[in-house]
């Protein structure tokens, strides 16, 4: 220190800051982590499907990557307040931690907005991916013309999946698509369910899918398992880290903020 041996203040607020330095490496992790899963999935047929979804006015590969961009860059901002309020601190200057406090409580504004917008995606992504499949599924080939349908279905045969939520009988997530209620094999009952969601189809045996399973539907024939669940798991699992990182940071950050402020007043008065 640099006027004698540190205070019990000054010893709180190191270990306050020790803590938000630990938080912001975290918060650095998380974000990278988002970062490389959204990464793995968000390619070719699957990003057009995802633009295809919104969140408020953003479409949902985008909006994923933004918020764990901006997730890497509250934690740096983090570690480099850490420092200044560190700093602060071993030199008992008041308008650094002044500084430090008044930076430190400000980043609570966008943190605020990424638990707040992930805990969205969260809850609205499976409605949100019916309705689209809904508006743009139309026809079941991966040849056509109409890039919507030929994406969801490279997404059902390269990702295990059918439809949104579980396929368990002919009633299912396609029944409101155009392709069933307006034109296309399902509307013609020659089809209950496309044949990507078949098991072991590729490219170049699309056509020759088995009936059993796209017009019977026959248990062991298909994945069952929707896509929401696949989407979820490979873009949202990290969802209860960042919201638990996010949140121990908040506390952390308006009880650093509010103490660098109570103290750096005992500093001008002392």
């Amino acid at each position: 220190m640099a006027h004698g041996r540190p205070s019990k203040h000054e010893i709180a607020l190191i270990i306050i800051n020790m803590m938000l330095l630990v938080i912001g490496l975290a918060l650095i992790i998380v974000g990278g982590l988002v970062v490389r899963d959204v990464s793995s999935i968000n390619k070719d047929h699957v990003r057009l499907v995802l633009d295809s979804i919104t969140v408020g006015i953003s479409k949902l590969g985008g909006l994923v990557s933004t918020l764990s961009i901006l997730m890497i860059l509250i934690g740096v901002l983090i570690l480099a307040v850490t420092g200044l309020g560190l700093f602060g601190i071993f030199c008992r200057n008041k308008y650094m931690l002044i500084t430090f406090a008044i930076i430190v409580l400000l980043l609570l504004i966008p943190q605020i907005t990424v638990v707040s917008l992930w805990n969205k995606i969260e809850t609205e992504l499976q409605d949100k991916m019916i309705e689209a499949l809904e508006k743009s599924y139309k026809d079941d080939t991966i040849l056509n013309s109409n890039s919507l349908s030929k994406s969801w279905n490279f997404i059902f045969m390269t990702q295990n999946c059918c439809g949104v939520t579980r396929v368990d009988s002919t009633t299912n997530d396609f029944d409101k698509t155009s392709w069933c209620t307006t034109s296309g094999s399902c509307q013609a009952t020659s089809s209950q369910i496309p044949r990507g969601c078949c098991k072991n189809i590729t490219e170049s045996t699309y056509t020759s899918a088995p009936a059993t399973c796209y017009a019977s539907v026959n248990p062991g024939t298909y994945h069952s398992k929707g896509c929401y669940g696949v989407i979820k798991g490979k873009m949202l699992s990290l969802t209860p880290s960042i919201t638990g990182v996010i949140v121990t940071a908040t506390f952390l950050q308006i009880v650093a903020g509010t103490f660098a402020l109570w103290y750096s007043y005992q500093l001008k008065n002392g």
